[in-house]
């Protein structure tokens, strides 16, 4: 018998009760419960990077039976050497935000890029930032039933993937509606000069020169740096559109929360709209992953499907605001660029 084909709104309206996969069997009839999400490998020739390429692609529950194409959501890992990192770290979380409606079907895709920095080296013996927005993007693009488009497409990482995922969504801002960098590991400094290498120690210094050049290319540092990128690209980041959400944990022990702060500074003075969150006793890991996972993938999975049309509520609330003469229409950006001096009081 010929399988029944689900939508994709029929899926997403089945996935809140999707149980563990197990089959209800009966002497008189036998029912299939939707199977689990399914961990693929990748092995990708390629001359961008050290071939081949090993990229991890999960996908959700049903996949096989949809019809429709569904949005693809790069993600990033973090400084490990990535390996296993979506099927160990990742499943288990986007499995469960699958099943609650935190995160819509989509095709979660993970390169594994070892202390990339997801950039193109210095050097050129690594070009992570090109190969993941052009070779693996068209691939999966060709191979597996994804949408086609910017606004079915995302990104979103975690420590040095919340760096990447700025890196590319700073610069490439027209492939992705949305990114989602999470305690963002890179120095919260604004020229390079400012930040003290040292704590690298020589082997890291080496590390540094296939990156960044022999001496340091100060140019090339810049154009890739997230906090210079909103300096030096306001205009191109706010027309662009891109939805971003900043994030990080005020305890971590990685201080990503003064990066986090810094780039959300730079973000507001230079009015490009952004979700900003520090939370407010959560460390670079641990428990705290237990809700700030779930409101990345909520935050994404909005942009991947916006609410259509205004809120009724929101704009009966507006309109009686605009009755009563106490509205007045926000702009981005409503502080003094300048920052304010608390005086003592005497």
């Amino acid at each position: 018998m010929k399988p029944s084909h689900l939508t994709l709104a029929a899926l997403t309206a089945t996935l809140p009760t999707i149980a563990p996969l197990f089959f209800l069997a009966t002497p008189a009839t036998a029912q299939e419960v939707p199977a689990s999400s399914r961990l693929v490998n990748l092995q990708l020739e390629t001359t961008l990077v050290p071939s081949p390429a090993s990229v991890d692609i999960l996908l959700p529950p049903g996949h096989e039976q949809l019809t429709e194409p569904i949005p693809l959501f790069i993600w990033l890992h973090g400084g490990s050497s990535g390996k296993d990192h979506l099927e160990r770290r990742m499943r288990p979380m986007i499995d469960k935000a699958w099943a609650s409606g935190d995160l819509i079907p989509c095709i979660v895709v993970t390169p594994v890029t070892g202390s990339s920095y997801y950039m193109d080296w210095h050097d050129g013996s690594n070009q992570w930032d090109t190969f993941i927005t052009t070779q693996l993007l068209t691939h999966i693009r060709k191979n597996y039933n994804v949408r086609q488009d910017r606004a079915g497409t995302v990104i979103g990482g975690a420590s040095a993937g919340g760096q990447g995922t700025l890196r590319i969504a700073l610069r490439h801002p027209e492939l992705f509606v949305a990114a989602a960098a999470m305690e963002p590991g890179f120095p919260p400094v604004l020229k390079f000069d400012d930040w003290d290498t040292n704590r690298f120690g020589s082997k890291g210094q080496i590390v540094m020169r296939a990156r960044f050049g022999q001496p340091v290319d100060k140019k090339f540092w810049r154009a890739i740096h997230p906090p210079a990128m909103v300096i030096d690209n306001p205009k191109k980041l706010r027309d662009s559109s891109l939805q971003l959400l900043l994030e990080a944990g005020d305890r971590d022990a990685n201080g990503t929360f003064r990066s986090a702060e810094l780039l959300h500074r730079l973000l507001y003075d230079a009015a490009i709209e952004h979700d900003y969150h520090l939370h407010r006793g959560a460390a670079h890991t641990g428990r705290s992953m237990a809700w700030r996972m779930p409101e990345a993938f909520a935050f994404l999975s909005r942009a991947l499907n916006p609410p259509i049309g205004p809120d009724p509520l929101a704009e009966r609330h507006k309109q009686g605001a605009i009755r009563k003469g106490r509205y007045q229409p926000r702009t981005t950006n409503e502080l003094p660029m300048s920052p304010v001096k608390f005086d003592k009081p005497k």
